[in-house]
Parts: C-alpha cells; sequence; structure tokens
C-alpha cells in the first residue's frame, strides 16, 4: 500500500492522472459500486521496509489520515493473507464504497474486495505477533 505524501510515489501516481482519472470515473458509475459497506472486516497481506512500518506507528500515535490513491485488492478471508508478506493490514470498514469483485473472479476462494479511491483511513493501532512473525496494522476505513 503506497503512502499519500511520499515525494518517490507523488511522480508516479500523478503522471497517471489523465488516464486513472476517467477510469475511476467509469468503476465509480458501476452498478458494482451501488452499495456502502458497513461493519465487514477486510485483509491485506504485504512485504513492508520497516521505514514503512514506522510510518504507520507515527501515523498511529499522531491520529492521521490517509487515504487509498488506487484501487486495492483485500479479502473477507484472513487465512489466504496470512501467506502474504511480512505484514497483515486488518481493516475494519465503519462506512466504503468497496467493490464485491468475488462473483467476476477466477479465484472465488479468495472473497476478494476492491477498496477504491478515496476511501480514507485511521491506523488504529500497529503491532507485533510474535506467533506469525507478522506486523498487524489495524486501520478503521470511512468514505469521507
Amino acid at each position: 500500500m503506497r503512502l499519500i505524501g511520499s515525494k518517490e510515489d507523488e511522480q508516479n501516481w500523478q503522471s497517471k492522472i489523465h488516464t486513472l482519472g476517467p477510469f475511476c470515473l467509469l468503476l465509480w458509475d458501476d452498478p458494482i459500486n451501488e452499495r456502502v459497506v458497513r461493519n465487514e472486516t477486510l485483509y491485506r497481506g504485504a512485504k513492508l521496509e520497516p521505514e514503512q512500518i514506522v510510518t504507520y506507528q507515527n501515523m498511529a500515535a499522531e491520529k492521521k489520515y490517509g487515504s487509498f490513491q488506487a484501487f486495492s485488492s483485500c479479502s473477507r478471508n484472513r487465512e489466504l493473507f496470512e501467506e502474504f508478506g511480512n505484514t497483515l493490514f486488518i481493516m475494519d470498514v465503519d462506512a466504503a464504497f468497496i467493490a464485491d469483485v468475488n462473483q467476476m473472479s477466477e479465484y472465488p476462494k479468495e472473497e476478494e474486495q476492491l477498496i477504491t479511491p478515496g476511501v480514507c483511513f485511521s491506523v488504529q493501532r500497529v503491532e507485533f505477533d510474535h506467533k506469525t512473525n507478522k506486523h498487524l496494522i489495524y486501520l478503521k476505513l470511512r468514505q469521507r
């Protein structure tokens, strides 16, 4: 998951505005997004560098908000995403537009959900699970 505000990532996403913007609008108006998802937990595995984990820890301590700047694939199936990377994002959805793409997927066991760009999050806490040897980053998602 890219962090907004990063100078390295800023040039990357700004260079794609001319094509990404219209594409996002088409997906936003798609019938898949008719409902706001509430009170659901989603998961995403990632490989983060130590400095990225520190950034999330600082966001939690400072109660800062972030937002998804790209479509982000995640799942309702925690076990599936626990296999990926050194970090597990555990996302409690307060209220957000999230597309259920499971029925269109070639892998229905993934229970794939697609978080749309613009969904905001706050970092609730960051922990290290010694049993799984993974960082756990707890996010609360809310459409603003």
